[in-house]
């Protein structure tokens, strides 16, 4: 729940005479910082989500104030202060169109104004905010992993408005980058990013780490505009186009703050199944039958069946390099149908017919009886989540 745009310019507009000329649209964007500017091209190297400061000095006319709007825009920044005095006399009209088209705020503060009493306010504001948004981190931990102590988060979390008789929902979230040498900071700048986007839904959530995953609760969203926030994440991220690849699991959105513990254990077990199935997002109350299978805590017992019931048919398949498994799996998701089998697999109904009798042979289950094959069945979804 990083400070938001919004808020500092609310605070800051009578006392630095701050005045939002363009880009309304993008108000409640994020920030993690302010820096000034003067030089175009050290755009390039912002992370993203900082707010900026220019006075124009290192330019004679404002005609570059467009092609600068531009790229801070599309390196991801928050927004732009424009020191307005003598090297910024007047805003140029396609700056304030570009600005406004693109919903990226602009602002203007008058020469007289001390820039470094702006600064430093709001770079005092974004570090309290952190330190809230540490604290919160802590109090939801407890909540998910220690949910018996509610003295350790509930009068916390409440303080800042999160109600324990919210709705609260869990989601969790998986990373990889197609590029190995991504560093820390890269990722870290991922996280800004997911939040600027759930931050468009709502104000009431709160990211942390934990496992190598980030964890995301969600507060008084309702059920669509979680649907809403976790395409807006997935249509971001679809395709490595921003060089990441992205794994969502989604509990339960579900009343009470006690709720959550067993919100986040079910979004976890969501984001199993889709790293498992490499689906972009999965959602718990989705998962059917799984939810028997992934609540189990010792994985031995599901190996173990899996190994029972198929273990020597798929070392049969290594050795002898047949494709039995894949056979026996086609026949059961199209209903013991033979014909359909056949039909898939472009061979004579006699030669499925051959491989369901070695099936039965090396397995010594009947796939006629309706009680072998709803064992088969059950070992392959335990496969699925080995």
């Amino acid at each position: 729940m990083a400070i938001r745009l919004e808020k500092l310019f609310k605070q800051a507009a009578h006392s630095y005479e701050m005045k939002l000329i363009a880009g309304k649209g993008g108000i409640g964007n994020i920030i993690n910082w302010v820096h000034m500017i003067e030089d175009d091209q050290v755009a390039e190297f912002l992370r993203g989500n900082e707010l900026i400061i220019t006075t124009g000095i290192a330019h004679n006319t404002e005609a570059w104030l467009n092609g600068f709007a531009h790229r801070l825009f599309h390196n991801q920044t928050s927004g732009l202060i424009l020191n307005v005095g003598p090297y910024i006399n007047t805003v140029p009209q396609d700056v304030i169109d570009f600005c406004n088209h693109s919903n990226f705020p602009l602002f203007t503060i008058p020469w007289h104004i001390r820039l470094v009493d702006v600064t430093r306010d709001f770079c005092r504001r974004i570090i309290k905010s952190e330190q809230t948004e540490i604290g919160l981190s802590s109090a939801f931990k407890n909540a998910i992993f220690f949910p018996e102590d509610v003295s350790q988060y509930q009068a916390q979390l409440e303080r800042h408005g999160f109600n324990a008789s919210s709705y609260f929902c869990a989601v969790v979230l998986s990373i990889n980058s197609y590029d190995e040498s991504k560093s820390k900071e890269d990722i870290a700048a991922v996280r800004f990013r997911i939040e600027n986007i759930v931050n468009r839904f709502g104000d009431k959530y709160n990211i942390f780490s934990q496992d190598n995953r980030l964890n995301l609760v969600l507060a008084k969203y309702s059920d669509k505009d979680i649907a809403a926030c976790m395409n807006s994440l997935i249509e971001y991220y679809q395709s490595g186009r921003q060089g990441y690849k992205l794994h969502i699991g989604i509990g339960q959105n579900a009343e009470g703050l006690p709720n959550l513990a067993r919100s986040y254990k079910q979004a976890s077990s969501a984001l199993h199944m889709a790293v498992k199935s490499d689906q972009a997002r999965v959602y718990y109350q989705q998962l059917g039958i799984y939810k028997i299978l992934l609540s189990t805590e010792d994985s031995t017992v599901l190996s173990e069946v899996y190994n029972d019931v198929l273990g020597k048919l798929a070392d049969y398949d290594v050795a002898k390099n047949t494709d039995y498994m894949s056979t026996l799996k086609v026949y059961l998701e199209n209903d013991a149908s033979v014909q359909a089998v056949a039909k898939l697999s472009f061979v004579h109904r006699n030669t499925i017919n051959y491989k369901l009798n070695k099936i039965k042979e090396i397995t010594g289950y009947d796939i006629a009886r309706e009680e072998d094959r709803l064992k088969i069945m059950l070992a392959f979804m335990i496969k699925d989540i080995l």
